[in-house]
């Protein structure tokens, strides 16, 4: 959406921030969807921020007048809809008695431009021209995509007055309206393994103390239909009996739908439910089965659940402390200034990029050999070659405790490659369109991948979901992302919901952003100020500096933010950086 810039690390903005910068953006015709608020693994709960409250004095002056004509009508209608408070009673009045009560205001969301244009026609019609630039499905996901929205209003007089007697199904938001009235969440599932959650990403509009209950009837409901093959829910079949209670340091959760025999959740239910209801700030969670209190079977005394004691659910889980790696002069090493141990850490093992486990303590490395590129695979001191070779082999990606690696070979056929079995083919969903790949990364839960592929110099940042079963793996329902004209050239993971992606102009300059992978906000341009040239590959990961190569040099940055320095000792001959994952 047009000038939307902020980072997904602002996730946690408070509320008066949120409001101010809102009423800004409106006076300036200018509207950015906030980012999501992923919650973080620290000693205690810090609350989130409170979403906006439909006292919000905004909307006192929307209210219907005398004599008002049928294009401010329209024009307060479609300002009113940002109202959530008894099912959107402000924009209701604006509707006929008739429309108010067919109008099913709950059939998702369609976002348009700010200040659509609006004609007024004979008999008191109004013909919307707008550009709609995204929508909410009913379950509240976010739906990218651009594309014209024409609506044709039909006022009549009500008591000497006009009101809209054909309102369409669901919301019509303005951009800048939507920047405010709405905020996003995360609903967590579990990746394939079960052993992480994963987030998908809901936008609401509600008040503080209704949260909780939506945010675990939305874990009911189920994934997305982006997500739904590519993720499990240990909750599935399980119902919210009551409205959640809360209190000031825990909110417990009343469950129905358990087998009578099962005396506890899994952890991977335990798991979801915390970490989606952390980040609205409940301190702890207290989880009840037809009024029986519950605890894991592996802490029987542990009857509050916190985010502290599920940390091993992490979806992007990387310390801050893990280093990154990269290639110099056909040997790996890593940001410690340090070749690794065994033949792999000297020049003439001749690699070419290096991928590392999310629990480090795997390799894969792409060897560059007479016969052509080879994927070696093990640990630092047992590496060995598997029946991976061809012409090119992109950099290596590992899922989460899957034990096993991906590549694409000759930029075509993307390669599963256990550590103990051989190479499987991955089917790729709309590969005609994709084109050939020159980039493949999994997100660390495993659930989605990003793709960097199209012909040379048209190539572009795609994401997709990987979906498990049947004993084979498919990659599907790839969304092509929005990151300019530029061709890309590489991309890499900073988190599970953000990837940062790497383009290059015809000029030989070279741009970085950070993308939102949900598509609700616009790339954000991170600055390259300090590089000695423009950069020609990334590797990102969560709370972890970016690294990147320029000038044939390893750099880094502390934030997204920050000026670039020098990741190691000066030295020339350096590519391929890359994190864990």
């Amino acid at each position: 959406m047009a000038g939307m810039s902020r980072h997904l690390a602002g996730r946690r903005a408070g509320a008066a921030l949120l409001t101010l910068v809102a009423a800004m953006l409106v006076s300036t015709g200018c509207a950015s969807i906030p980012s999501s608020s992923r919650p973080q693994v620290i000693a205690e709960s810090v609350p989130a921020a409170s979403p906006t409250v439909d006292d919000d004095p905004r909307y006192d002056e929307i209210v219907p007048r005398q004599g008002e004509t049928p294009e401010d009508i329209v024009r307060d209608f479609l300002r009113a809809s940002g109202s959530f408070d008894r099912n959107h009673a402000r924009a209701r009045a604006y509707l006929t008695s008739v429309a108010n009560a067919g109008w099913k205001d709950g059939s998702g969301a369609s976002i348009l431009e700010d200040a659509p244009y609006l004609d007024t026609r004979n008999g008191g019609a109004v013909l919307m021209t707008a550009q709609q630039q995204g929508r909410l499905d009913d379950a509240g996901s976010y739906v990218p995509g651009t594309a014209p929205y024409p609506y044709s209003f039909r006022l009549k007089k009500v008591n000497g007055n006009w009101r809209i007697d054909n309102p369409p199904p669901g919301l019509l938001i303005e951009s800048a309206t939507f920047d405010v009235a709405y905020r996003p969440y995360e609903i967590y599932f579990l990746d394939s393994t079960r052993t992480h959650v994963v987030p998908d990403v809901r936008w609401y509009a509600a008040a503080q103390d209704t949260l909780p209950s939506l945010l675990v009837t939305a874990i009911e409901r189920g994934p997305s239909q982006w997500l739904q093959s590519a993720v499990l829910s240990d909750l599935a079949g399980i119902v919210l009996k009551n409205n959640i209670e809360q209190e000031s340091d825990r909110v417990k959760v009343y469950l129905t739908g358990l087998d009578d025999q099962a005396d506890t959740l899994t952890a991977g239910g335990f798991a979801q439910l915390v970490w989606t209801l952390d980040q609205v700030g409940v301190g702890g969670v207290e989880v009840y089965s037809d009024g029986r209190l519950l605890a894991p079977r592996n802490a029987p005394g542990r009857t509050m659940q916190q985010l502290s004691d599920w940390r091993s659910f992490n979806p992007d889980g990387l310390s801050a402390a893990a280093i990154g790696y990269y290639i110099r002069g056909g040997a790996v090493w890593t940001t410690a200034d340090k070749p690794i141990s065994g033949a792999a850490g000297r020049s003439t093992f001749d690699a070419l990029s290096v991928g590392v486990s999310v629990d480090q303590r795997s390799l894969a490395i792409v060897r560059k050999t007479s016969g052509g590129e080879v994927l070696y695979v093990g640990d630092a001191g047992s590496l060995h070659p598997t029946t991976v070779i061809g012409k090119s082999l992109t950099r290596p990606t590992w899922g989460p405790g899957t034990r096993e690696v991906w590549t694409v070979k000759d930029g075509r056929d993307v390669l599963l490659v256990p550590l103990s079995g051989g190479a499987a083919r991955v089917d790729v969903t709309r590969l005609d369109q994709i084109g050939n790949i020159r980039t493949l990364a999994l997100s660390r839960d495993g659930s989605r991948v990003a793709i960097v592929g199209g012909a040379k110099g048209k190539e572009r940042l795609w994401i997709g979901v990987v979906i498990r079963g049947g004993g084979q793996t498919r990659i599907d329902l790839a969304r092509q992302m929005n990151v300019g004209d530029d061709p890309v050239i590489d991309a890499s993971w900073s988190d599970s919901l953000s990837v940062v992606a790497l383009t290059h102009t015809s000029g030989q300059d070279s741009s970085l952003y950070s993308v939102d992978v949900s598509g609700a906000t616009d790339p954000r341009l991170i600055p390259t100020t300090g590089l000695p040239g423009p950069p020609d590959a990334i590797a990102a990961g969560p709370s972890l500096p970016l690294l990147t190569i320029a000038a044939d040099g390893l750099w880094r940055t502390p934030t997204t933010d920050d000026a670039w320095t020098r990741a190691v000792e000066k030295r020339t001959g350096e590519s391929a950086p890359a994190y864990p994952g």
